[in-house]
C-alpha cells in the first residue's frame, strides 16, 4: 500500500488523475513554445509506462510522484482529454482524496480485495476500492460481479488472517474505518428463500432442509418452537409480527438504512437485525415453525433476565423489544438537550404539539411512528390553586381487562298459595344492585308487578322438608316474607296489609318437582 503526498488537494472523496510524467513534460514544452507546429506536440495522452501490462492495466508498484507521474484535478484531466484524446483502450487512472489524521492525501494504490460468494469460496474476483468507499459500495460491486437479482438480500463478511470471519454490519462505514487492507477476502452471503442465512442455519439432515424449502404455507402463519418454557417469547413475537406497518418495514428492508450503530442506549443494531431475521423467516411461507435460538441468544445477551429457559412475563419481553428496536432504529444520531417549558395557561393543542416536537428531536424511529403517544397530566396545587399541565410520552399502556358489571342469578318464584308449583327463573342483575333490582328483573319474567314481589334467601343447611316462614325487611312497597327451602332464592307474592302474614300451613301440597326444588308431603 502506498499513498502519495500531494500539496494541493480537493475535498475528501474528490477525484484526481495520474498523468505519465514524460507526456506531461512534453506537453509543457509544447505549450510554452507557443508554436502549434512544434515537433514537441505530445499527441494522445499515453500512460502505458505506468502499467505493468496493457491487458490487466495493473499499476506498477512503488511509482514516485513528480518523477514517474503527476496528479491533476478532474477538470484539468477532462480538458486535456478533450484536446488531445486518450490512447486507445487505456483506462483513465482516477484516484480519490482521502482524509487521514491532520492531512489529506491521494491514494495512488487503492485497497485490492478478493470478492467471493459464500457457496463458492474458491473462485474469488479481484476488485479495487478507495479507502473512502463505504462497505455498501463493496457490497454493491460484489452483487454486480456475481449477478445477484435485485430482490435477493445480501450481506458481507471479511475473512481475517486467522481464518475467522467477521460480519461487516455497518454498511455505511468506510473501507478505511473498517480496517480493510489489500489482499483480504470479502465473502458475500445471500439470504435463503425461507428467510434464513446460510451461515446461521442450524445443521439438520438434508431431507429436512428440502422439506422446508418445498413447503408452501400462508406467510405469517408460523409459530416458534418452544425452547424450554419460552412460550412467552412466542406470545410477544406474534403480537409484534401481526402489526402490519412494522412487519412491512422489516420485510421491505427499510430498516437497513436506519440502523443506528452509535447510539449508546441501543444494542448496536443487533436486536433489530435478529428480529428482522425472525420476521423474514416467519413471513417467508416456507416454515410451519421456526427455532428462535439466535434471537433468544441476542435477547439474553442484552437482557440477562431472559437468560436460560425459564418462564417469563410476555409483557416484560414486549416492553424490552419495543425499547430495543426503538434505540437500534433511532434516526436521531446525536441527541440534543431539550428544555421543557410550562404550559402557562396555553391551549392544550399548543402544549401537546410542542411536547411531541421535543420528543421527536431526541426519539424518531418506526417504533415512535407506530406506538408512541402522549399522556396528559394535570396537577393542581391545594395551597395556591396553580394548575400545571404536562404531556408525557408513552410507548405502551397497562389497561385492565374489562370486568362485567352484571351477574346471573338462578331463583325460584313461589306463590303464596302453597298448592301452586314454584317456577325456576334465571335473571341478570347488576353486581352492585339492590333487592329491588331482583324484583324488577323477576317481574319481567313472571308478569307480576315488582311491587308485589318480595325476596328471601334460603337459610343454609335447611333440608327440603324443613319448610318455614321467614319474615323479611321491606322491599319496595311490600313486606317481605317467604316460604323457603334450602339451596335457592324463593320469591312469593305478599301484598302489604296489616297482619296479613299467613301462618305456617298445616296441610302439605302435592309433590312439587322443578329439578332443583322438590317437596313431597310427609318429607
Amino acid at each position: 500500500m502506498r499513498i502519495q503526498q500531494c500539496p494541493r488537494r480537493g475535498p475528501r472523496g474528490a477525484g484526481e488523475y495520474l498523468l505519465e510524467n514524460h507526456w506531461y513534460q512534453q506537453w509543457k514544452e509544447y505549450v510554452e513554445s507557443g508554436d502549434q507546429n512544434s515537433s514537441s506536440f505530445p499527441g494522445h495522452i499515453n500512460n502505458s509506462e505506468l502499467f505493468e501490462d496493457l491487458e490487466s492495466f495493473r499499476l506498477k508498484e512503488r511509482l514516485v510522484e513528480s518523477e514517474e507521474y503527476v496528479l491533476v484535478p478532474e477538470d484539468v484531466w477532462n480538458k486535456l482529454v478533450s484536446w488531445y484524446g486518450l490512447e486507445h483502450d487505456q483506462p483513465p487512472i482516477e484516484r480519490k482524496v482521502v482524509e487521514l489524521p491532520s492531512t489529506q492525501k491521494v491514494e495512488v494504490y487503492p485497497v485490492e480485495l478478493y470478492l467471493c460468494q459464500h457457496n463458492d469460496l474458491d473462485s474469488p474476483v479481484t476488485a479495487q476500492f478507495s479507502r473512502v468507499d463505504t462497505i455498501d459500495t463493496v457490497l454493491q460491486d460484489a452483487r454486480r460481479q456475481f449477478e445477484v437479482p435485485p430482490e435477493d438480500e445480501t450481506r458481507v463478511w471479511v475473512k481475517n488472517s486467522d481464518g475467522s470471519c467477521e460480519r461487516l454490519r455497518n454498511i455505511h462505514m468506510t473501507v478505511l474505518d473498517a480496517c480493510l487492507s489489500t489482499g483480504q477476502v470479502v465473502i458475500m452471503e445471500t439470504r435463503n428463500k425461507d428467510g434464513t442465512w446460510p451461515s446461521s442455519r442450524p445443521h439438520v439432515m438434508r431431507n429436512s432442509v428440502e422439506d422446508e424449502e418445498l413447503y408452501r404455507g400462508q406467510p405469517g402463519v408460523c409459530g416458534l418452537t418452544n425452547l424450554g418454557n419460552t412460550c412467552f417469547m412466542n406470545s410477544a413475537f406474534q403480537c409484534l409480527s401481526n402489526v402490519p406497518p412494522l412487519t412491512e418495514y422489516f420485510l421491505n428492508n427499510h430498516y437497513l438504512g436506519e440502523l443506528n450503530f452509535s447510539n449508546p442506549l441501543g444494542m448496536k443494531g443487533e436486536i433489530a437485525e435478529a428480529y428482522a431475521d425472525l420476521v423474514k423467516q416467519a413471513w417467508s411461507g416456507h416454515h410451519r415453525a421456526i427455532v428462535p435460538r439466535f434471537f433468544k441468544t441476542k435477547v439474553g445477551h442484552f437482557a440477562s433476565q431472559f437468560l436460560g429457559y425459564q418462564q417469563h412475563d410476555a409483557q416484560e419481553l414486549l416492553s424490552f423489544l419495543l425499547d430495543g428496536l426503538h434505540e437500534d432504529l433511532n434516526r436521531v444520531k446525536r441527541k440534543e438537550y431539550v428544555e421543557l417549558r410550562d404550559a402557562a395557561g396555553r391551549p392544550d393543542e399548543e402544549v401537546a404539539e410542542e411536547a411531541w416536537r421535543n420528543h421527536k428531536r431526541r426519539n424518531d424511529s418506526i417504533i415512535v411512528d407506530i406506538f408512541h403517544g402522549l399522556f396528559k397530566s394535570t396537577l393542581v396545587c391545594p395551597a395556591c390553586g396553580k394548575v400545571s399541565v404536562t404531556f408525557d410520552p408513552f410507548c405502551y399502556l397497562s389497561a385492565p381487562l374489562p370486568v362485567s358489571q352484571e351477574r346471573t342469578m338462578e331463583l325460584f318464584f313461589v306463590y303464596m298459595d302453597p298448592r301452586r308449583k314454584p317456577q325456576q327463573h334465571r335473571v341478570v342483575v347488576p353486581k352492585a344492585g339492590k333487592v329491588l333490582d331482583l324484583c324488577v328483573a323477576l317481574a319481567k319474567h313472571t308478569g307480576v308487578p315488582a311491587e308485589q314481589v318480595s325476596a328471601c334467601p334460603a337459610p343454609r343447611g335447611m333440608g327440603l322438608g324443613g319448610a318455614s316462614w321467614v319474615p323479611r325487611v321491606q322491599a319496595g312497597s311490600f313486606w317481605g316474607a317467604a316460604w323457603t327451602w334450602g339451596g335457592g332464592c324463593i320469591w312469593q307474592v305478599l301484598p302489604r296489609q296489616p297482619g296479613n302474614l299467613p301462618p305456617v300451613p298445616t296441610s302439605r301440597p302435592k309433590t312439587w318437582n322443578t329439578g332443583k326444588l322438590r317437596h313431597t308431603p310427609g318429607s
